[in-house]
Parts: C-alpha cells; sequence; structure tokens
C-alpha cells in the first residue's frame, strides 16, 4: 500500500476556522485601511493610556503616642522646628536666586521642587512614626502649606509633586479617621473611625487642600503651555497624550481628604472637640 502524502489531505474543518478567524489586534490604523478597501472591519475600543499611581511609603510607627510634656517630646518639636526654618531658608535662597560661595551643600538653595520634596518627605516621615498627633497635625499643615506656597517658585514636575500631595493626602485621611493608609488597623492611641484631628484642624486641612488642586492645575496648565506653545499651530497631538496621565493624577490630589471633608460645616470650626470626620 503507498504511503498517504499528507499535504494530500484536506484542510480539517478546525483548520478551516481557524485560519478563516479575523486577527483581532489590529491598530486603529489598519482597521482603517480595511474601510476604505471595501473590507468589513470591527471598531476595536482605544487601548487607555496606563496612569501612573505615585508610590505611598509609610515607615513603622510607635506602639504609643510619646507623652504629653515629656522630654522627647521637647526634643521632637525642636527637631522639627528646626527642620521646617531650614526648608523656609533654602526656599528663600532659591527665589532670589543665589548662594554665597562659602554656603554648606545641605544649606544651598534649591535647584528644583524634588530638592524641597526631599526635605519635606524627611520630616513627614518623622512625624508619621511619632504617632503622637498633638505634633503630627500641625505640623502636616505647616509642611502641606510649604509645599503649596512653593509649588509657583519650580517648574511643576509632576512625580515628586504628585508623590508627597499622595503622602499627605493620605495621612490627613488617616488622622481624620484613626485608620492606618496601607493596614486599615487603627492608629496608635485611636479607634477606627476616631478623628485625631480637631474641627479647627479639619477645616485648614480642606482649604490648604483645596488651594493646592488650583496650585497643582495652574502649575500643569503653565507646564504643558511652555511645551507646546502659545497659539502655535504645529501643536503636537502626541505631547497633549503625554501630559494626559498627569492631567488624571492632578484631579486626584487631596481626593480622600476632600471626600472626608466635604460636609464639614465651617460654622462648628470653633468646636476642638475630636469627633468624627464626616464618615
Amino acid at each position: 500500500m503507498s504511503p498517504v502524502l499528507l499535504q494530500d489531505e484536506p484542510d480539517s474543518d478546525e483548520d478551516v476556522e481557524f485560519e478563516d478567524v479575523p486577527i483581532l489586534h489590529q491598530t486603529s490604523t489598519q482597521n482603517s485601511e480595511r474601510t476604505r478597501n471595501g473590507d468589513i472591519s470591527i471598531d476595536l475600543p482605544p487601548v487607555p493610556t496606563q496612569q501612573w499611581n505615585p508610590p505611598l511609603y509609610l515607615p513603622p510607627q510607635r506602639t504609643t503616642p510619646i507623652p504629653s510634656g515629656s522630654e522627647e517630646e521637647i526634643q521632637l518639636r525642636g527637631r522639627f522646628s528646626t527642620g521646617i526654618e531650614k526648608i523656609t531658608y533654602r526656599k528663600m535662597k532659591s527665589d532670589m536666586g543665589m548662594d554665597a560661595p562659602d554656603t554648606p551643600v545641605s544649606l544651598r538653595r534649591y535647584e528644583g521642587f524634588k530638592d524641597l520634596v526631599v526635605d519635606v518627605d524627611s520630616l513627614v516621615d518623622m512625624l508619621w512614626v511619632s504617632a503622637t498627633p498633638a505634633i503630627q497635625t500641625e505640623t502636616l499643615i505647616t509642611l502641606a502649606g510649604l509645599i503649596q506656597t512653593s509649588l509657583k517658585s519650580f517648574p511643576f514636575d509632576p512625580q515628586p509633586t504628585l508623590t508627597i500631595l499622595h503622602k499627605l493626602d493620605s495621612i490627613f485621611a488617616a488622622l481624620c479617621t484613626g485608620t492606618h493608609p496601607l493596614t486599615g488597623a487603627a492608629l496608635p492611641g485611636a479607634q477606627i473611625g476616631q478623628s485625631l484631628a480637631t474641627e479647627t484642624q479639619k477645616v485648614r486641612i480642606r482649604s490648604l487642600a483645596e488651594m493646592t488642586r488650583y496650585e497643582v492645575f495652574s502649575a500643569l496648565g503653565a507646564s504643558n503651555q511652555e511645551v507646546t506653545g502659545d497659539g502655535d499651530d504645529d501643536y503636537d497631538d502626541d505631547v497633549e497624550d503625554d501630559d494626559e496621565p498627569w492631567m488624571l493624577e492632578a484631579t486626584q490630589v487631596y481626593e480622600k481628604s476632600l471626600m472626608l471633608l466635604a460636609e464639614q460645616d465651617p460654622g462648628v470650626a470653633g468646636d476642638d472637640g475630636d469627633v468624627g470626620c464626616g464618615l
């Protein structure tokens, strides 16, 4: 018996069906070409732009708050005061645009916003580790205010800006709910749902958050205008696409805090009792 040649066998139904299935992983350009040629094409949804998510790192906290009036508390307050003065001093020198030749590196003017963020982030971590609301909230408000007022002093730098704002937002929300933002556990010395911020502080946080969002959008808009040019007919769509993730992230600046404080009544700002955060 002569051997059967496999190439002479007719294709199976499965083979034909497989070969006739159109490849759906086509670009929109390929689909449009098929339409112009008269072929039937399948409209595929555009692939969404991958959104950048700011990282959140928080060091381990103390298990209990620092005792009020203790030597440890006094020393810690002194370290924060010195750190804030240093940031303010370096920021002032950045605004002036000058340094004395013999200025130590640690006291030189900030070359960019990310350098200021490094100093702020170091103090934020110290505050978080302290697990002491009597120190944390007021100092965080001061640091968040420094970030807000410094945004317009430097070219917009998306990643360090959005990262530190995400961190501040997460900690403010944690203090307003008594809940760790990463683990969901109760904060030291608190119960879940218990606010560790006073009503006055919450009003200030909300106002600061709203002003910061405005500054971020203003800075991002100015940055985009510098890149594309004002009234430039040769506007590059690719540039617009590259900026889109940052615009999406800007809409999330202080999102947690503002959502928690949305129902905050300014009329109760004089009440400094520790109550819930509008949950």
